[in-house]
């Protein structure tokens, strides 16, 4: 034998350990771990107290806060609030289509029900929102849900099924919030 022929046999005879049949070749769809949604940015603050609104119009009657809930503070003059509308009503029936069921509830901060009549009239599809009695207390309500008293509008409020505020948001949310929206609630 040559050596060539020697130096093939050994690499042969070396590459023929007992250690069993060769690792699988990898899949070509490897899994990945989802990464959870980023709830830290969706949340100002998230208080852990029980939902309580703030004081609302004569003759208006403040929710069940037991179930998941939604609660959204907006104004008529406030153009981020009457944007942001259509899309929350987007979210809750996502929520419901993910397992999340949340009922959304809209309350103003205008000073009075004309105001609101008005506006509703303008743009028909609107939902029904209740009306705070005074929007000076909204401040001091997002101050109780530790937004603090400068906290502007659209504010927003979810709930778990026990009506515990699980978080507290001040600003308008986006089409991109929705994963983190429905982490908190689940």
């Amino acid at each position: 034998m040559d050596r060539l022929s020697i130096v093939t046999a050994a690499l042969l005879f070396v590459g023929c350990g007992e250690e069993g049949p060769a690792p699988a070749p990898p899949s070509r769809v490897v899994a990945v771990a989802a990464e959870a949604p980023e709830t830290e940015s969706l949340c100002d603050a998230t208080p852990n107290t029980r939902l309580a609104l703030p004081p609302l119009a004569e003759g208006q009657t403040a929710p069940s806060v037991e179930g998941r809930r939604w609660v959204n503070v907006w104004a008529t003059w406030c153009r981020p609030c009457v944007e942001e509308m259509p899309l929350l009503e987007r979210f809750s029936e996502r929520l419901a289509e993910d397992g999340a069921p949340t009922t959304l509830s809209f309350v103003s901060a205008d000073r009075d029900d004309e105001s609101v009549a008005r506006f509703r009239q303008s743009h028909g599809d609107m939902p029904e929102s209740l009306r705070v009695s005074d929007p000076a207390a909204v401040a001091v309500w997002g101050a109780t849900l530790g937004l603090g008293e400068a906290a502007s509008l659209p504010l927003h409020v979810l709930t778990d099924e026990d009506g515990r505020v699980v978080c507290a948001r001040a600003g308008a949310v986006s089409e991109d919030d929705y994963e983190a929206v429905l982490a908190v609630l689940r």
